[in-house]
């Protein structure tokens, strides 16, 4: 599979999650078998304006290439000059284009899914960008605002015409949130439509969603989101069956989860200083610590922490006692 000159060869890829996919995050995924990672999608007015606080979304290091950076906005001029910026201060792989968030905040100010409601605007943005820089513009979408008004086709036309190197397609409404099963036959007609790869996301929790993915949609990428949360040896799986090796690695004990918490608690902290690491991480608690006895306990006495160190006296604490089980 290639994007522009980017080739890869086992394309998995970790998604956009706002509020999730910093640097540290990425690092993990990429280490456990992604290949392409974004970043948390970006306001155009913001880094148009230098919003020093819209560029610390965009920081990243090398060993994380290949990266995108995703965009999300509703002017041309702005998208375009954006990314323009973008391409020149920061030199990501890939600029994508968020035509798929939901949330109302972006979509009250025409952006995200809201431009699937507005195929005109979406096609006028996608060739902008394009215009505007020589890295590989993408965009991620989704079937349409309404399930019954299925737009992905004529949007994924438009966008293909328009120059974009590949389109990921969330096969699911843009007022289903995350709920209703994905439909993934509206990824194998995009397919069967556009001669640019197309990627497939939503709902990918295992293996064996990502083969029904692939068997359905003839996809040439999978995108695995907020799964992949606490849960970083689902890329490895997926990244194996891709490769067509061995993908029935055991599900990791209960010390694997503490002993990488801890380490990305690490890495917050050396990428955003102590407070604010301890902060952040309390999201991230409940997709690590699930599904064992008092999980539920840890994840509340975690979220009422002070201080870093509070917190890792209670994962050393835990970690302790499962080596001791063990």
């Amino acid at each position: 599979m290639k994007i522009g000159d980017l080739k890869i060869n086992t394309p998995l890829f970790f998604a956009p999650l706002a509020g999730y996919s910093d640097s540290p995050t990425r690092i993990i995924c990429k280490e456990y078998g992604a290949q392409v990672v974004f970043t948390e999608f970006v306001s155009s007015e913001g880094l148009i304006r230098n919003s020093e606080k819209t560029e610390e979304y965009l920081i990243f290091q090398e060993k994380e290439r290949p990266i995108a950076i995703q965009i999300f906005g509703h002017r041309t001029s702005a998208m375009a000059e954006a990314a323009a910026y973008v391409e020149e201060k920061f030199k990501p792989d890939i600029i994508d284009i968020n035509m798929g968030c939901s949330v109302r905040k972006v979509v009250k100010k025409g952006a995200g899914s809201a431009l699937l409601k507005d195929l005109e605007q979406a096609e006028s943005i996608a060739k902008a960008m394009v215009k505007a820089v020589d890295t590989p513009v993408t965009a991620k979408i989704r079937m349409g605002w309404k399930r019954e008004n299925n737009i992905a086709l004529e949007l994924s036309r438009r966008l293909e015409s328009s120059g974009i190197a590949a389109i990921t397609l969330h096969p699911r409404a843009a007022e289903d949130g995350f709920n209703n099963e994905p439909d993934y036959q509206t990824i194998k007609m995009v397919k069967e439509t556009v001669a640019i790869p197309v990627i497939g996301n939503g709902g990918i929790d295992s293996v064996q969603k990502a083969k029904k993915l692939i068997s359905r949609s003839y996809c040439d990428g999978i995108m695995v989101g907020r799964w992949a949360l606490g849960n970083p040896w689902l890329l490895t799986r997926i990244r194996n069956y891709l490769k067509g090796e061995n993908y029935n690695q055991p599900i990791p004990a209960i010390r694997d989860k503490f002993e990488l918490c801890l380490r990305h608690l690490q890495m917050e902290e050396n990428f955003r200083g102590a407070d604010e690491a301890n902060k952040i991480m309390k999201k991230f608690y409940k997709w690590y610590f699930k599904g064992f006895p008092n999980a539920a306990d840890l994840r509340h006495s975690l979220v009422l922490t002070d201080n870093i160190n509070e917190s890792y006296e209670i994962l050393n604490q835990h970690l302790q006692q499962t080596e001791k089980i063990s």
